[in-house]
């Protein structure tokens, strides 16, 4: 027969040191997920976030129309055009829809004989789609492409900007 020790063996202590190691990594990495510069890093990327979907959902908008009126040549810090009536014949409508840069914002903008129409194109988005924004403008490249380029400044207490810029080729043109 065997004799059994008793107390800790080697490996029983090499496993605590390796479970110690794990939980102390954890807690570091789970305060640095606390901090606040992760947090307002995260509010930052949130906000690019919103821009960007805001942009593409107004260049889609601009891409699809069956009319575009404004800018006709040269740049702009308004941006006009005609939806289409009916999807299957691209028929104008009769209201006017854009987009204008104004007091810092970018807003949506309807204008036509029924000017109290509940209903709006952009109805998921509330004016002014992007705020704090500033050296707006749409410049008409050729025929078929529309640039879209402005500087918004990040809200609330955190530093710095960016430059927002989006290249719209006009499909109906």
């Amino acid at each position: 027969m065997k004799n059994r020790k008793s107390g800790i063996t080697v490996w029983e202590i090499v496993l605590f040191t390796v479970f110690l190691a794990i939980a102390g990594g954890a807690s570091v990495f789970f305060f640095f997920l606390n901090s606040s510069d992760v947090q307002k890093a995260q509010q930052k990327y949130a906000w690019v976030q919103n821009i960007n979907t805001v942009l593409d959902d107004i260049c889609l908008e601009i891409a699809n129309s069956a009319q575009f009126e404004h800018p006709f040549s040269g740049s702009s810090r308004e941006c006009f055009f005609r939806a289409a009536v009916d999807s299957s014949t691209l028929l104008p409508d009769e209201s006017q829809e854009g987009f204008a840069f104004s007091d810092n914002n970018l807003v949506y903008v309807s204008r036509g004989a029924d000017s109290n129409s509940p209903l709006r194109r952009l109805g998921r988005y509330e004016n002014p789609l992007v705020t704090n924004c500033r050296d707006g403008k749409f410049t008409r490249l050729s025929s078929d492409q529309l640039e879209i380029r402005f500087h918004a400044n990040v809200p609330g207490f955190m530093q710095g900007g960016r430059e927002f810029y989006r290249l719209v080729n006009l499909r109906n043109r």
